[in-house]
């Protein structure tokens, strides 16, 4: 009798985890179809791009300030940012980035919830949604500039102020 009961709790545990993983499996499968469907490889590798832009002219700013980049200089920071691009691509392709935003995701939504998700991607709204969200990031990026751009003055005061103020800090 207690073979039999031991049996039977082994075969249902065997049972219940081989249901998760296929449950995960399912699920992981139903959250790379939305990928697809929102095309997050093509938005993640604009995305990218323009981090890439941004970052780009943030480290030769840093290294050369305001100045205007002498022309001999010109070929040595050209492969410099070349490899900073290589590195930072390497970094965060998609390739690299999938794994973790699958298991993102099936933390986040439950099988139904991304049925729903992928419903309304294949949906006319859905796929408007797809070709619109580029232009809408890169716009809204435009936006978030002009906003930095206005209160610009006002960080590199209190920049100022606060470099002037630690630096009457005893050391």
């Amino acid at each position: 009798m207690r073979r039999s009961l031991l049996a039977s709790v082994c075969l249902f545990l065997t049972f219940a985890a081989s249901s998760a993983l296929a449950d995960d499996a399912s699920k992981a499968a139903k959250v790379e179809e939305f990928f697809k469907l929102a095309q997050l490889d093509n938005v993640l590798r604009q995305s990218l791009a323009q981090v890439r832009t941004q970052m780009q002219s943030g480290i030769i700013q840093q290294i050369f300030g305001q100045q205007p980049l002498p022309p001999e200089m010109k070929k040595q920071v050209d492969d410099f940012q070349n490899k900073i691009s290589d590195v930072v691509s390497d970094a965060l392709s998609w390739e690299k980035l999938k794994p973790g935003y699958v298991k993102i995701y099936m933390d986040a939504f439950s099988e139904q919830e991304i049925d729903g998700i992928i419903a309304f991607y294949r949906s006319p709204a859905g796929q408007a949604m797809v070709a619109k969200t580029p232009t809408l990031l890169t716009k809204g990026g435009e936006l978030a500039q002009q906003k930095i751009a206005v209160a610009q003055p006002a960080l590199e005061q209190l920049v100022r102020d606060f470099a002037a103020q630690a630096s009457k800090q005893p050391q």
